[in-house]
């Protein structure tokens, strides 16, 4: 699988099942992945955000779809791109309390603060990029998988909007936000469950609080209003098209900031129909 977020304005994306970080640069014709690092005493790679302008974060631990994910083995490091077109990588802070670490969102650029999600212990840590000094800040039953997961996934994408957390979670599929203090992270109020049911795995945010949802296995891309009204826009069950979406993100020059891209797992874990599957790929939707 991979998942990719929009940067410089190429892409950065990262390989869940190889611990690798490659940049994409999508004008570019033909399209070429430049590996940028190989974290090669992980397993895989799984959050990335852009914390700072040419800078970005990324999850690094030991997880496979056999054996689960491996607790004491999770971390965040940087990849600094600002001194030019070679990046300088470098660890920012192992976080042994993780069991599966996952989505991630920057919190105050300035600061350089992110929050970053555990999948299976269904909390937030706030972790300064610039120190490496962490702190859980959230917890809750709604970021919690189920007991009888197939794995033990339930927080997943996070996103930050006026002081909004938006979440989903994958293995008990809701969709819901919470409103948070924007310097520390912690709730100042109720979690709120805007839609429930949906197939999710990351997600992007329009400027109007519309989320727009990869649906993993399910092969969908799905969109969310705030009132909580659902709609499928790409893919299907039995289509290859999107076939297990990972994440999704807007583009962020004049030429593409209409344009939603999904990043596809090509469903080999899952084969569409039972019998298809392909390498992983980036696709490009008008929204």
């Amino acid at each position: 699988m991979r998942q990719v977020h929009c940067v410089r304005p190429t892409f950065s994306a990262k390989m869940h099942r190889k611990p690798e970080l490659y940049e994409i640069n999508s004008f570019e014709r033909p399209t070429s992945a430049k590996l940028v690092y190989r974290f090669s005493e992980y397993v895989c790679l799984l959050g990335i955000i852009e914390v700072g302008p040419e800078v970005f974060t990324v999850v690094a631990g030991n997880f496979t779809r056999q054996t689960g994910p491996e607790p004491e083995t999770w971390a965040v490091w940087k990849a600094d791109f600002s001194g030019g077109e070679e990046a300088h990588v470098s660890k920012v802070a192992d976080i042994p309390e993780a069991v599966f670490l996952d989505g991630m969102v920057t919190l105050d650029p300035e600061a350089g603060t992110v929050l970053v999600g555990d999948a299976a212990e269904g909390v937030i840590f706030r972790l300064n990029t610039n120190t490496g000094e962490y702190a859980l800040v959230q917890r809750d039953e709604s970021f919690r998988p189920p007991a009888d997961a197939a794995l033990p996934v339930g927080l997943n994408g996070i996103r930050i909007s006026e002081n909004h957390l938006y979440y989903v979670n994958t293995f008990n599929p809701l969709y819901g936000r919470v409103p948070i203090n924007s310097v520390t992270g912690e709730a100042t109020g109720p979690y709120e469950r805007i839609s429930t049911g949906v197939p999710a795995d990351d997600f992007a945010l329009d400027v109007n609080k519309t989320a727009y949802v990869a649906g993993g296995i399910a092969n969908v891309v799905t969109k969310i209003e705030l009132n909580g009204e659902s709609t499928v826009i790409a893919g299907n069950l039995n289509s290859s098209f999107v076939a297990a979406g990972t994440a999704t993100v807007f583009g962020r020059t004049r030429k593409d900031e209409h344009i939603l891209y999904v990043t596809s797992g090509g469903a080999s874990e899952a084969p569409v129909n039972g019998t298809f599957s392909e390498g992983g790929k980036i696709v490009a939707l008008a929204v």
